[in-house]
C-alpha cells in the first residue's frame, strides 16, 4: 500500500514538473502559432495581396472603425488607404540621396522593423522572399540620342552613325512633385559622316558634319513646377514646388457656390462644374451663372 502511494506521488510530481517546464517554454503548437502570428504582414506575397487588401478594406469600412479610430488614432493611421500620400518635398529629397534599402531603415521607427524578413534564403518565411532592388537614384545614365544633322537635306544623302549613347539624367525622386534634372552639363561635338547614295554604284563620301549633343554631368531632384509656370494670380512656393493663388477672396466666394461651381487651383478661377446634359431649345448656357438661361426672341437673356 505504501509502495503504491509512493508511485502515485512520484507520478503526480513528475506530471507537475512537466507542466511547469512546458509553461515556461511554451507548447510547441503555441510557439508555432506565435511564429506564424509574428510573420503576419511582415512579407506580403503576390498571391496574398488581394486577400490582405480586402481584409483591411473590410476592417476600415466596418461600423466600429470610427470608434476604434477615436480610441487608437495611431492604429487608424496605420490602416491602408485608397489615397496616395504626398511626401513632404524636403523628405523626398532626403530619400533621393539614399543608395540602398538599409539606408532608409535607419530613418524608421526601430520597433516597426522585424530584421528577420531581410534574411536571405527564406528561412523566416519558408518561401522565396525575393531580392532587394537597387534604388534608381537621380544620376546620369547612358541613353540613346540621334545624330541626325539639322542641315541634312535631299533624299540622296544619309549619315552614319545614326545614333550614339551619352549620359542623360534619369532616376526616381520619390514624389511626382520632383523630377530628375541636370544641374551641370557639357556639349560634345560628334563628327558625323555624310554619305551620298548612288543606286547601282558604290556610295560616295560627301563630308563630315559636327553635330552638337548635350551630355549631363550632374543631376538632382528638382521641382517639376517652376516659377515660370505661375500666372499673374499666383506666387511661387519653392518649398512645396507649387504655384499658390493670391486671390483668396475669390476662392472663398467660390466655395459658397459649390452647388454649381468649383475652384480651379491651376488657373485660380471659379469654374462651372462640368455638365453632360444640353440646354433645351430656347435656352442658352451662361458660364457666369453656370446654368441654362432662357433667351428671348430678340436675343436678350432674362432670368
Amino acid at each position: 500500500m505504501a509502495a503504491n502511494r509512493v508511485q502515485w506521488f512520484t507520478a503526480v510530481t513528475a506530471l507537475w514538473l512537466l507542466l511547469l517546464v512546458l509553461g515556461l517554454m511554451g507548447f510547441p503548437g503555441t510557439q508555432s502559432q506565435q511564429r506564424s502570428a509574428d510573420r503576419t504582414g511582415a512579407i506580403i506575397f503576390p498571391d496574398e495581396m488581394s486577400t490582405r487588401y480586402e481584409a483591411v478594406k473590410e476592417k476600415r469600412e466596418s461600423p466600429t472603425l470610427a470608434d476604434s479610430a477615436e480610441a487608437n488614432p495611431e492604429d487608424a493611421e496605420d490602416d491602408w488607404s485608397d489615397q496616395s500620400i504626398e511626401l513632404p518635398i524636403s523628405y523626398a529629397r532626403q530619400l533621393a540621396e539614399l543608395n540602398a534599402t538599409a539606408d532608409i531603415l535607419a530613418l524608421l521607427d526601430p520597433d516597426s522593423i522585424d530584421q528577420r524578413i531581410f534574411m536571405d534564403g527564406g528561412e523566416f518565411s519558408g518561401r522565396d522572399i525575393g531580392v532587394l532592388p537597387t534604388p534608381a537614384s537621380c544620376e546620369p545614365e547612358t541613353q540613346l540620342v540621334s545624330l541626325r544633322p539639322e542641315n541634312l537635306t535631299g533624299t540622296r544623302y544619309y549619315f552614319y552613325p545614326t545614333c550614339t549613347r551619352v549620359k542623360r539624367c534619369s532616376g526616381c525622386c520619390n514624389t511626382n512633385q520632383l523630377v530628375c534634372e541636370p544641374v551641370a552639363n557639357r556639349t560634345i561635338l560628334y563628327k558625323v559622316t555624310i554619305l551620298e547614295y548612288r543606286n547601282g554604284k558604290r556610295d560616295r563620301f560627301s563630308h563630315l558634319e559636327l553635330v552638337p549633343v548635350e551630355e549631363h554631368v550632374r543631376c538632382k531632384c528638382q521641382c517639376r513646377v517652376k516659377d515660370s509656370d505661375c500666372n499673374e494670380l499666383q506666387v511661387y512656393n519653392p518649398n512645396n514646388c507649387r504655384c499658390e493663388c493670391t486671390n483668396k477672396d475669390d476662392r472663398t466666394q467660390c466655395t459658397q457656390e459649390r452647388q454649381t461651381k468649383q475652384w480651379n487651383p491651376d488657373t485660380c478661377s471659379c469654374d462651372c462644374i462640368p455638365r453632360t446634359e444640353e440646354c433645351t431649345s430656347g435656352s442658352h448656357y451662361d458660364r457666369s451663372a453656370c446654368k441654362c438661361i432662357p433667351v428671348s426672341l430678340s436675343g436678350e437673356r432674362y432670368e
